[in-house]
């Protein structure tokens, strides 16, 4: 049996019985009164129309036979009608009833399929991190090792340099402690690193018209990455006791020299942070 969406005035007609507003109390039609041009079939009476409902898939219908006084839920009813479902039975064997929604014209159309970039699937190849992290979640790796290890070559290889009172070089890293990393965050790379060093200096000055031999340490405060613009120095001169005060203050002043290219070797080690 197959049922056409159709309004509430139309659905009305068709039952052929006044639906009051408290929709408790609905009159029975008499056969005679019914109007039959109304009907999508010309015997389909009252009685059809519950067996049709009883025989259909709504949940629960409250419907009861016509010439009971008690109301059923038309609320339902009127939805089956109003979007227009249509109800199939089959009429095999294994009958069974499913739900189906109209096609119609106006109906958007299908999607239509469509053959993928090969540019989008060559994306894929772009992921970072590791094999088992495909969705690109956070995870970090550790590049102590590396990084202590690729500062010390970088620094030592300031070599040395010359000031107008002598000449002095960096002899040996005698402290590099601190931690480099790399994390991927939806994909994305960021690295970053914090570290100290203390590096020990050799050189001669000319003092008092005589050369002499003095060492010292070069403290470079905690460091991170994209902050060297701020790193800073600090002088320890040894065995300079006997020297007088300007003479310390010169040999310091020199030693404060070698920070400019310990910062250049600094950008070099951050440049390949980057590329790891």
């Amino acid at each position: 049996v197959r049922f056409d969406a159709i309004g509430v005035s139309r659905l009305t007609l068709l039952l052929n019985f006044p639906i009051t507003q408290d929709l408790h109390h609905l009159q029975p039609p008499e056969a005679s009164s019914v109007n039959t041009d109304l009907l999508p079939l010309p015997s389909l009476y009252f009685d059809h129309i519950l067996h049709f409902l009883f025989q259909t898939l709504i949940p629960n219908p409250i419907c009861i036979h016509p010439s009971s006084n008690q109301g059923f839920e038309v609320s339902r009813l009127l939805g089956l009608f109003r979007f227009g479902w249509t109800t199939l039975k089959s009429t095999t064997a294994s009958s069974y009833t499913y739900w189906v929604r109209e096609a119609k014209q106006d109906a958007a159309p299908l999607p239509v399929p469509k053959k993928l970039d090969p540019s989008v699937g060559s994306n894929s190849s772009n992921h970072l991190g590791s094999a088992w992290n495909k969705a690109g979640t956070w995870e970090e790796k550790n590049l102590n090792k590396w990084a202590t290890e690729r500062i010390k070559e970088l620094v030592l290889s300031v070599g040395s340099l010359e000031f107008s009172s002598g000449k002095a070089e960096i002899a040996e890293v005698t402290r590099c402690t601190g931690d480099a990393f790399l994390v991927i965050v939806r994909n994305k790379k960021r690295v970053g690193y914090t570290y100290e060093i203390t590096l020990k200096v050799k050189g001669e000055w000319l003092v008092g018209g005589e050369k002499k031999k003095f060492n010292g340490n070069l403290d470079l405060a905690e460091f991170s990455f994209g902050e060297l613009d701020d790193l800073q120095v600090e002088v320890r001169l040894n065995d300079a006791k006997d020297l007088l005060h300007e003479d310390k203050q010169r040999i310091r002043e020199d030693m404060k020299k070698f920070l400019k290219p310990i910062c250049q070797k600094l950008l070099e080690f951050e440049a390949e942070l980057k590329e790891r």
